[in-house]
């Protein structure tokens, strides 16, 4: 499932997916920033840059590069909550987005684990006019993370299987 929505102040993307593992398993998987490069389509050219942690932690900041539409960023994230097989908060603090936060949920529901994304992200400062960043959303940013998302589900899907 992929939803996106729009409040006052943010895009959002709420992804779930079922993975027919225990919640502590799948957890442990998603809190290896290594295994981010795992889920990350290849075009992104996604490389996590030293020192490379082995867990995630509160305050944690991990930094990267990748590449979207042949320009290069180098993205900062830090871990801003934290909850031992429940969930995880990452927020951009550089990168491409004005704003950028991905929360992680992971809930048992019997002998599987619900996954589930939610994206809070703004694309242009906000002196500039909604309506052209709901077009640029629109055109560019809504139709990317579809595509970075429904990759990372299927790899997901294939990981876990």
């Amino acid at each position: 499932m992929m939803i996106f929505t729009k409040d006052d102040q943010y895009f959002v993307l709420k992804t779930s997916q079922s993975v027919p593992e225990e919640i502590a398993k799948v957890f442990n998987f998603f809190e290896n920033p290594s295994n981010l490069n795992l889920i990350t389509p290849s075009w992104l050219n996604f490389t996590l840059l030293p020192p490379v942690p082995c867990t995630t932690f509160k305050n944690q900041e991990i930094e990267y590069k990748l590449t979207l539409h042949n320009i290069r960023f180098k993205w900062t994230s830090r871990i801003i909550d934290y909850q031992k097989n429940i969930s995880f908060c990452d927020k951009q603090i550089k990168g491409p987005y004005a704003f950028w936060e991905h929360q992680h949920l992971f809930e048992k529901i019997g002998s599987q684990t619900l996954v589930t994304d939610i994206v809070k992200y703004k694309i242009l400062p906000g002196v500039l006019s909604p309506i052209l960043g709901s077009f640029t959303n629109m055109l560019f940013v809504e139709r990317d993370l579809k595509k970075i998302f429904g990759y990372r589900q299927e790899k997901i899907r294939e990981l876990f299987s």
